[in-house]
């Protein structure tokens, strides 16, 4: 029964595809659409795209959503910087409404950014969208983290989502950078496997044609806000929605 299931779930997500996977990555997901308006406001590629690798970092144990916590991030004045890019992050990040805990562990990570981050220019930025896997690897080792970690491959998928805008591009996610493991994805995970999280979707990547982080957009509707999502969802592909559906049902 189990591994009828396994399979099922690795074909209802080889049909999807990456295609569906970006359908709504750039159309459902709110954080999308928060970092496209930032990206239109500000006319500043690499500033842009140094702020959501910081936003990225330390979007974890928030006090709202993650969608208002974007918002609010989207929202404040980074066209008025005048200085280093990590100080006028911290500074906002001091002040926020919605990410109040862990504040000191928050702010020691991101001075560990500051060389790194004002020693890369817009080119650099386009080399690490050609190999988001360099990315990975300079941020784990700047952290001084582990590259599989949560916040490290969302990063990543956050990057890829400014740098898609950035550089009018789309480049799929590698199949090497792991899904982004949340209680969600754990808590979903257990329906199909008592094994490794990780090792099960890079398995289920590798035999759906779908890397980690795509697959990350495609279960979000079905572990997120599914109430909010599915009427948008509908509207834009009656295929998605559906398939979408069955990963819900496929899980209970």
């Amino acid at each position: 029964m189990t591994e009828d299931r396994v399979n099922k779930l690795k074909y209802i997500i080889k049909s999807l595809g990456i295609e569906s996977a970006r359908l709504i990555e750039e159309k459902i997901d709110l954080q999308y659409h928060y970092l496209k308006n930032l990206k239109e406001r500000l006319n500043n590629q690499a500033l842009f795209l140094k702020l959501i690798i910081l936003n990225a970092l330390v979007s974890y144990q928030l006090s709202t959503t993650g969608e208002n916590w974007w918002r609010e991030f989207s929202e404040y004045p980074w066209e008025n910087i005048s200085g280093d890019v990590v100080e006028e992050y911290i500074k906002f990040l001091s002040n926020s409404k919605g990410n109040r805990r862990y504040l000191d562990k928050k702010i020691k990570r991101i001075n560990k950014l500051k060389y790194f981050l004002s020693t890369r220019s817009l080119e650099d930025f386009k080399n690490y969208y050609n190999n988001m896997e360099a990315l990975r690897k300079a941020l784990a080792k700047v952290l001084n983290t582990k590259g599989h970690s949560k916040t490290v491959v969302f990063a990543v998928k956050i990057f890829g989502y400014g740098a898609r805008m950035s550089f009018n591009r789309f480049i799929p996610y590698p199949y090497s950078i792991e899904i982004p493991r949340d209680s969600r994805i754990e808590k979903y995970t257990a329906k199909f496997t008592r094994g490794d999280v990780l090792k099960f979707w890079s398995e289920v990547a590798r035999d759906s044609g779908v890397p980690p982080l795509h697959i990350d957009s495609i279960l979000w509707p079905a572990l997120g806000d599914w109430e909010r999502v599915k009427k948008p969802l509908k509207a834009l592909s009656e295929d998605v929605y559906k398939k979408v559906k069955m990963l819900i049902e496929l899980a209970k």
